[in-house]
């Protein structure tokens, strides 16, 4: 049995979002492994295998020392996440597109887990890596790039978008693909609304993972997570690059079957 060691940021358990690898870890400990989560960098306990949960966008550097300590590191490679290093519908200022655009962070979640990381640093006196940037309740849209406030392009960890959202007659899609090793669970999910969130879900249906995604993975290094993703205009478009999904309580029954199949993955680490 293997010792398995989930590496956090010093602050993050005051986050308290109830990230999947936890339901994860419950599952290993069941088949027999040992599971540790450490906080911070200093004094890292001996495993046979990490895992990055550390929930910033960019690995500051003294984490990026601590997953270098370790043999084999769940991805270890994934060490900035920002939405600008896989965009394929990024706009900048000046550009001709005259359709409807989206303003997003370039952080997951809104950058809410990072700043209130940052926040709680600063309040206790700790030296912070963590950069200053905005935090998001949700994404703007705008008909066009004239109608969205000019102040968009001036402000740090905002990146403007085309927005492109699958639809068809029966109303809004977005595709999610969850996967740790070669274990995966991809879904399509249908809503009326064109910016989907869990209570909007009308339905969903399994779907094939596209090679066009998949290549996503390949480059940006991922041994485990979830993207968000989109078919418009006949081509495959990742939303969202997600190193530290979470697993709220009210779907962990629905979502039982899936990491069940997700934690099984493990053993292409162990081998």
């Amino acid at each position: 049995m293997a010792t398995i060691v989930i590496l956090e940021h010093l602050l993050q358990r005051e986050v308290k979002l109830p990230y999947m690898v936890y339901q994860l870890a419950e599952r290993w400990r069941a088949a027999g492994h040992r599971v540790i989560v450490h906080h911070g960098f200093q004094n890292p306990p001996p495993g046979d295998l990490a895992v990055n949960n550390i929930d910033l966008t960019v690995v500051p550097e003294g984490y990026r020392e601590l997953l270098g300590r370790y043999r084999r590191v769940i991805n270890g490679a994934v060490l900035d996440v920002s939405k600008s290093r896989f965009s394929e519908q990024r706009l900048r200022p000046g550009d001709a597109w005259t359709g409807a655009v989206i303003v997003k962070t370039e952080a997951n979640f809104g950058g809410k887990p990072e700043q209130l990381l940052r926040s709680l640093a600063m309040k206790s006196g700790m030296p912070c890596d963590i950069p200053a940037g905005p935090v998001a309740d949700g994404y703007p849209t705008y008909a066009s790039l004239r109608e969205m406030p000019e102040s968009v392009w001036s402000v740090p960890g905002l990146i403007v978008e085309k927005f492109l959202p699958e639809r068809d007659e029966r109303g809004y899609y977005i595709r999610i693909w969850t996967f740790f090793g070669a274990r995966e669970r991809s879904s399509r999910f249908r809503a009326d609304v064109p910016i989907i969130k869990s209570e909007h879900v009308r339905d969903r249906e399994p779907v094939q993972v596209p090679d066009q995604i998949r290549a996503w993975r390949d480059r940006l290094r991922f041994d485990y997570g979830k993207f968000d993703y989109v078919k418009a205009h006949g081509r495959f478009l990742l939303l969202d690059a997600n190193r530290t999904p979470s697993l709220p309580p009210e779907f962990a029954p629905r979502a039982a079957e899936t990491v069940d199949l997700l934690a099984g993955g493990l053993e292409d680490y162990l081998r």
